[in-house]
């Protein structure tokens, strides 16, 4: 019985590690971004990441991008680097003034802004960058 249950757990947590495995953010490098609109504004959001195996974390090139429908030519744009992990089922980083985020790595997930910011939350769209 004990033997059964073990089995099971151990399926279980490898089932759940291939699932951060898989899709664009297993590459090197990868692309995440989320749009949402607030009345006449619309909010972006861009994320470059590229894996640092070496210091155990993400490095993440973040564009945060405003853009009032009604004069699209005059969008504010803000970037900024920041750093991420993989923690709890959830990729998580900072920007600095910014802001921090949290998103699952999985396609439908919702990214996540804390704190005051000018970035976009909402559903993430994953891709390779390419």
């Amino acid at each position: 019985m004990l033997h059964v249950v073990v089995s099971s757990l151990l399926f279980l947590l490898a089932g759940a590690a291939a699932v951060a495995d898989e899709g664009p953010w297993s590459q090197p490098r990868w692309y995440v971004e989320t749009t949402e609109a607030h009345g006449p504004f619309t909010h972006t959001t861009g994320m470059s990441v590229s894996q640092n195996a070496k210091a155990g974390r993400d490095d993440v090139e973040v564009m945060c991008q405003v853009t009032d429908v009604r004069a699209p030519r005059d969008a504010i744009v803000v970037r900024r680097r920041g750093k991420a992990l993989f923690r709890q089922d959830a990729w998580c980083g900072d920007a600095g003034d910014l802001g921090s985020w949290c998103v699952a790595l999985e396609e439908g997930a919702v990214m996540t802004w804390y704190g005051k910011t000018i970035c976009a939350g909402g559903q993430a769209t994953f891709s390779t960058g390419d």
